[in-house]
């Protein structure tokens, strides 16, 4: 995921950015990590995720993995480019800054006029269901 042009543009706006060699070793990183091996490191200090899985949904366990690492997770689409990623993020960093600084760890979908919740996701693909 265009990580380098997506953490300048989080730095520049003066906020830090740590990416996972920052926080694990190479020889670690080099292993391999599980979600069970990084969820708690980034939900214990509070920190928040980028990324695209849309499909979270659709795996209970890995769901509940997030919700149980206290994790603040922020979705992408799953097609957006580089451009849309840094405007996604531009237009909504407010919110996800407020989002985490409540302190109620929860899975996001980010959109250009709004943040939703994974409740507010999970209604969404209900009412879409026939």
């Amino acid at each position: 995921m265009h990580g380098r042009s997506l953490r300048r543009c989080i730095v520049d706006r003066g906020y830090q950015v740590h990416s996972p060699a920052s926080v694990f070793t190479g020889e670690r990183l080099e292993q391999g990590l599980t979600d069970e091996d990084w969820l708690p490191v980034i939900g214990e200090k509070g920190w928040v995720v980028f990324g695209r899985d849309q499909n979270i949904l659709k795996r209970e366990l890995e769901l509940q993995a997030f919700l149980k690492a206290k994790v603040h997770m922020f979705l992408f689409p799953g097609d957006a480019t580089r451009d849309h990623i840094i405007e996604l993020v531009r237009l909504n960093l407010a919110q996800i800054c407020a989002l985490a600084s409540a302190r109620r760890p929860n899975v996001y979908w980010l959109r250009r006029d709004s943040v939703i919740s994974y409740e507010e996701r999970r209604a969404e693909i209900h009412r879409r269901r026939p």
